[in-house]
């Protein structure tokens, strides 16, 4: 059982010293020794839930438990007795467990490239922040938990926001700098939220130059030192909220067509983080 000790007397010395097993309790009198019949020993325990009058205390890292077996008062005045008195006194230990939280920092606090796509030319930047504001910026020495909640920005400079607007089409997380790494987690699907995963939130995405996604902090299951994260955008020529992506439930798919789609190839853009 988990967080829990015993101790074990053989019934057959307490026999030869003339004590009766059915008399002796913990410091606490409900915490009586119960007999094996097939093996004769007496077992006395306790556990976290009830510690049966131990002593706990700490020393480091050691949990430390002190208690005695001692024998039950059976007089109904409690000034004679007519048993030998019984003390033994016992402790046990355990060390806590060395709890190491897992963490990991921003290797660049802004990504920002220089994109040529067709007949447009503008800046793709990516930035990463720790409040849905978007005003607490990631810098490399922001430790960023496990389940922690961060936003991620797409951001444009360059662009019409009165013609052109941005779609984020997919975002993906692997564990090499190569975004077609076997090992791979998407967070945007089609424009839309992962639906196997209720973390991620995407705000924004076709409606101007700018759009971001949030998600809770994770590690591949084998502890790679190493995250990538991959976005792909592409440029829509706005027609009312046509750019914007229908995610309502099984129709998850781009409004836009394919004349809306300006011309060039989609914009990849990404970040690494490392523990």
């Amino acid at each position: 059982m988990n967080n829990s000790a015993s101790l074990t007397l053989a019934g057959c010395l307490l026999e030869d010293q003339h004590i009766d097993y059915s008399i002796l309790h913990l410091k606490d009198p409900s915490c009586k020794g119960h007999m094996d019949n097939q093996n004769h020993m007496v077992t006395f325990s306790f556990d976290s839930s009830n510690t049966c009058g131990s002593e706990v205390t700490m020393n480091n890292s050691q949990v430390i438990y002190k208690n005695s077996i001692v024998t039950m008062n059976s007089s109904l005045s409690g000034i004679i007795t007519r048993h030998d008195q019984v003390q033994i006194d016992f402790s046990c230990h355990y060390t806590e467990p060395d709890t190491k939280s897992v963490s990991f920092r921003i290797t660049d606090s802004s990504v920002v490239q220089e994109i040529v796509s067709g007949l447009w030319n503008y800046t793709l930047m990516m930035n990463a922040y720790i409040d849905a504001g978007l005003l607490q910026k990631v810098s490399p020495s922001t430790e960023i938990q496990l389940n922690q909640k961060i936003w991620l920005q797409l951001k444009t400079q360059g662009l019409d926001a009165n013609m052109l607007a941005i779609v984020t089409d997919s975002c993906w997380a692997t564990n090499q700098p190569s975004p077609d790494a076997s090992l791979r987690y998407d967070f945007v699907i089609k424009g839309c939220p992962n639906p196997a995963d209720n973390t991620v939130k995407v705000e924004g995405n076709g409606e101007g130059t700018s759009n971001a996604l949030s998600f809770s902090m994770f590690e591949f299951s084998a502890k790679n030192n190493e995250i990538y994260l991959h976005c792909k955008v592409e440029l829509c020529v706005k027609s009312g909220n046509s750019c914007v992506p229908n995610c309502s439930g099984a129709t998850r798919k781009r409004r836009f067509i394919a004349s809306q789609q300006a011309d060039g190839k989609p914009a990849l853009i990404t970040m690494a983080l490392s523990r």
